[in-house]
Order: C-alpha cells, then structure tokens, then sequence
C-alpha cells in the first residue's frame, strides 16, 4: 500500500501550503483516523439511543464495557510486545516477511481462545443469574461482547500493523470505510426494529470489513503463529506486568460503566452509556495527540533529561486543556441542546449528570500527560500503585453513592479522578526524585549508553502507532 501513501503525500503536496503540511502527514493521518474512529462511536451510539430502550441501551453500554476492558488487556499482553519485537527487527523494510506474520497468525489464536473465554464466561453468568430479571441485560451485553469484542480486536490489530508500517494514511483511510459501514447497519438496524442483538450487528459488520481491508494491505503470509506465540513468551514477564497495570485502569475507567450498572442499575447504565458517547471525542483526542507526544517526550528525556521531558509532557497537558477543556466546556455550556440533539428526549433530564460527567472526563483527560511521565522514567510500578488507589476509590464511592442514584454515580467518578489526578503529581515527583537519583549513581558513559538503550526501547513500543 506504500502507492496509496504516495498518493496521499502528492495530493497533499498540490494543495496551497502542501509542502509545509507535507512533513505532517503521518500527524493528520493519526488525527484523521481517530476522529473518523470517534465519530463512529458517537453517531452509533446516539442512533441506537434513539431507538432502544433504557435496558436496551443499558446492554450495549454493558457489551461496549465488558469490550473495553479486553481491548485493554489485549493491547497490553499481545500489541505492546508486538510493537516491541517488530519494532528491534533490522529487516524493517519487510516488515511483514520478517516479523509482524508471525504475529499476525498468533494474534489470531489469540482472538479465538479470547471469544472462547468470553462466551464461557456469559454462559456462567447466565447460568448463575437464571431468574433474575433484573440481571439480564448484564448477562446479554456480555454475550454480545462474546461475539463483537473478538471481530473489533482483529481489527484493532491490523490497524496497529498499519501504523508500524509507516501506512497511516491507509489506516485512516479503512477506519472511513469503518465508520461508513458501522453507521449505515447502525441506521439499518434501527429501521427494521431495534434490539441490542440488531444493534450490535452495526460492530459486526464494520470490524469484519475494516479488518478485510487490513488484510488486503497488508497480507499475513503463510501460516506461522508457533514463531510468535514463542517469542510472546521470551516477553511474558513483560506483558504480566503491562496487563497487570489495566486490570485497576478497566475499573476506574474504561470499563466503570459495569460497576455504575451494579450498583445503580439500568437506569444509570443507560445514561451513563449516553453520557459517555457525548464525551468521548475528548479522549479520541487525547488518543490522537498522545500516540506521537509520547515518542517526543521520550527522545526529549534522551536528548535533555529531565527538564526536557517536563517540558515535553507540560506542551502536551497545554494543548490538552487547549483542545479537550474547549470541546468539553461546550458540552458543559450547552448540555440540554447537546443531549435533545444527539438523542432526542430519552435522556432529557440528565442535564445536571452530563456537565458533571463532563468535568470528570476532562479530569481523565488531565491525566495522560502524567502517565506519559512515568511512563517514560520506567515507573510501572509506581503507575500500577496510583492505579490500584484510583480503582479502590472508584469502587468504595461508587458503593457509598448508590443511594443517590445517577447523581451519586457521577460525583463519586468525579471523586475518583480527582483523587487520579492529585496521586498521579505525586507519582510524578517521585519518579523524578528517584531517576535522578540513579543517573547521580551511574554518571559514567556506560550508564549513558544504557540510558539511552532504555529510552529507545520506551520509543519503540509508543512510537509511530495510535494508542
């Protein structure tokens, strides 16, 4: 596909200003696709919003919960020890004959035994649920992320060898025909009578063919998942660590709208899902951003230190408050006129829990700039530390706020990432006090060298691929 990334750079080259836009493409590229991949999210969501009911609507929150947290996971244990192996390969040019193949094909096993494991975990909660109405939208929407989570990870996979082939524009490109496909079995889905097994088609649909797309770019080669499935396991300590790190990440974050569903029901669950679709183009943007920031404040540690990583991570925290506290103050400002257009008058009444949920989703976007740091120093376990205390906060406000419903639901979220926000700082000056430490320890040239080993290491796994 390197013809089509030429044509990309052609076209933007002819454009008034091309030349200078040109070095920018890989940028835009990454920008474009993770706003192709959030408007997806929230198009579809707000359509099926529409046409579902609470509890209907309360399942493909729980489906999209339960597929969030194994994305997480999946990203963790397979993608960044991918990125890691594919990234160190000398013969990068051939990238898919030398190392990504032999990931392609593991990945794959990867995904079946993941689709096994969900569809035996749903089976057991049905079996543990029979007869209780009031569980059963928990029990769908996790049968449902048997069957959607699976198809979205194959693709979430090709994309990742889309970016560590230099083929961001291709990447951009398939996540269009994403969203295009994702939508219009979205709005199909709807007319012929909404359920959430019809709506969930709308993921079905558009992972299989974006990942077809993905194959067609980039073909896996002939059979040879015993390769990576053997050096995955060279990395395993490695990926336990890193896949450690999500399990209190899932809690706080990416996957609390199942501990909001536990304890405040289907009400909240549903509007919390619709919440959640309004704020969702902040973190598409701290997605964006954070893929190339976190390879700059790397080298930026390399080249000088520590200084220049604050530097680096305080430009990113700028443009974040910049980008994601302008959108979000919108959404504060004009929440009623926010929620009647994207979803009519199904959540009309949850005006006062979208600007605070708003206010919390600006927090977690806060957030990524001081993991970056510690990130970059090597501090994972420190990360995993201020993880635990964000995921215990999450869970005991969470537990303490049910009486007060949806309310409670968002102030105790709102809690707990003010709560990530300050322990996160703190994390951030211990690394510092610690890394300088061991450079005042290990001054010699040897030590450089293995400084910057170890940084080129951080800048492989992040570099060059949207998070």
């Amino acid at each position: 596909m390197n013809g089509f990334e030429a044509w990309v750079t052609r076209l933007i080259t002819a454009l008034p200003f091309g030349r200078r836009l040109a070095p920018l493409q890989n940028r835009l590229a990454s920008f474009g696709e993770q706003g192709l991949q959030g408007a997806a999210n929230f198009l579809v969501n707000a359509i099926l919003a529409r046409g579902l009911t609470h509890e209907g609507f309360a399942t493909i929150g729980m489906m999209l919960g339960v597929h969030y947290f194994v994305l997480g996971t999946h990203r963790t244990v397979i993608v960044l020890p991918f990125i890691l192996d594919v990234s160190h390969d000398a013969a990068h040019k051939n990238m898919m004959d030398e190392g990504a193949g032999r990931w392609w094909w593991f990945n794959l096993v990867s995904v079946l035994m993941i689709a096994l494991l969900l569809g035996g975990v749903a089976l057991l909660a049905a079996l543990v649920t029979a007869g209780a109405r009031d569980s059963q939208w928990i029990v769908h929407g996790m049968a449902l992320a048997a069957i959607v989570s699976p198809i979205l990870l194959l693709f979430e996979f090709g994309r990742r060898l889309l970016y560590q082939d230099r083929l961001a524009s291709t990447a951009a490109a398939i996540s269009a025909v994403y969203l295009v496909l994702n939508l219009g079995m979205a709005v199909i889905a709807r007319h012929i009578g909404a359920s959430p097994a019809i709506g969930a088609l709308a993921w079905v649909v558009a992972g299989l063919g974006a990942w077809s797309l993905t194959i067609w770019a980039i073909p896996p080669g002939r059979p040879s998942g015993r390769q990576g499935a053997h050096i995955w396991w060279q990395n395993r300590n490695f990926a336990f660590w890193q896949g450690l790190t999500n399990l209190p990440y899932a809690i706080y974050n990416s996957s609390v709208v199942i501990l909001v569903g536990l304890f405040g029901g289907v009400p909240a669950a549903a509007a919390f899902t619709a919440a959640r679709t309004l704020t969702n183009p902040a973190i598409s943007m701290v997605t964006a951003v954070d893929s190339l920031d976190k390879p700059r404040a790397a080298r930026a540690l390399v080249s000088d230190g520590l200084p220049g990583l604050r530097r680096s991570v305080g430009q990113t925290r700028r443009l974040l408050v910049l980008l994601t506290g302008g959108y979000l103050g919108l959404v504060i400002l004009f929440a009623p006129q926010v929620l009647h257009l994207a979803f009519g008058s199904a959540y009309a009444s949850e005006v006062n829990e979208i600007r605070v949920l708003a206010v919390a989703f600006f927090l977690i976007c806060m957030n990524q700039p001081s993991e970056t740091f510690l990130i970059v120093l090597r501090a994972s376990k420190l990360l995993l530390i201020t993880r635990i205390i964000a995921a215990a906060a999450a869970v005991a406000s969470l537990a303490l706020a049910q009486p007060w419903g949806l309310m409670g639901a968002c102030l105790a979220l709102l809690g707990t990432h003010l709560i990530n926000v300050v322990d996160l700082r703190i994390g951030e000056s211990i690394a510092a006090k610690r890394w300088t430490r061991e450079q005042a320890g290990s001054g010699d040239d040897d030590g450089d060298d293995q400084d910057k080993d170890e940084a080129t290491t951080v800048m492989s796994l992040i570099g060059e691929e949207a998070a």
